[in-house]
């Protein structure tokens, strides 16, 4: 009786550790049956006080199981591919911090939004009203974090 509560355990935690990598509930839910069966059985065979010892075991284990998952899951290849970087990339929308005043070039047309080059970076901007053609100069008017908005220049 218990190798198969042994069995029950490891196939049971087994199964929800494969529950991150194959989404569907399918294989947490049968990993959660195979833990609460274990729990019955353990109860059923050792008395309810040992039945309560292993189900208080199985708790701690799994809330352990779930802080180390959460500080290891983030660092392995499925984990990067499923996850946001905790940092900002270095794309085109990236703005530098004082923009104010400066003038470019608008390399696509800004229907309002689009994208110019200003002080020799990309960067994704709103013309200040209307439409603005690409090629077209353009003045910084007016930045808040992210967000810059350009007036086409003469």
């Amino acid at each position: 009786m218990i190798q198969a509560i042994i069995v029950l355990v490891v196939i049971g935690f087994l199964m929800i550790a494969a529950e991150t990598c194959i989404p569907g509930m399918v294989l947490g839910v049968i990993g959660t049956l195979c833990l609460i069966i274990a729990v019955i059985l353990c109860y059923s065979a050792f008395g309810p006080l040992m039945g309560t010892m292993a189900f208080a075991i199985l708790a701690v284990l799994l809330i352990v199981g779930f802080f180390i998952w959460l500080r290891i899951f983030p660092h392995t290849a499925i984990g990067k591919k499923l996850t946001l970087p905790t940092q900002p990339s270095k794309g085109n929308s990236t703005a530098a911090p004082a923009l104010l005043g400066a003038t470019g070039q608008a390399l696509t047309p800004l229907r309002p939004a689009g994208t110019a080059l200003i002080a020799g970076e990309r960067v994704d901007v709103v013309a200040e009203s209307g439409m603005i053609d690409a090629g077209s100069n353009v003045e910084v008017v007016f930045q808040e974090g992210l967000r810059v908005v350009v007036r086409q220049t003469a």
